[in-house]
């Protein structure tokens, strides 16, 4: 069975967040599996609390990457 799309529509995916949002976001997936790969599970920082903590780092390497 065919699903007929209605013409004009745009149904694929739009990520909309900014190249630094991408950025951090991958910073803090690997945070977080550095910390799980060496089982420091028990000092893991929030989203919010790692940007915070690493603001000016975070920047720098975006700038060094971009």
């Amino acid at each position: 069975m065919t699903i007929k799309h209605p013409e004009g529509m745009d149904f694929s995916y739009k990520d909309n967040r900014t190249e630094y949002e991408i950025f951090f976001d991958l910073m803090y997936a690997n945070y977080l599996q550095e910390k799980h790969d060496n089982n420091e599970s028990k000092d893991i920082l929030s989203k919010t609390d790692y940007f915070e903590s690493n603001r000016s780092f975070l920047l720098t390497k975006f700038k060094e990457e971009a």
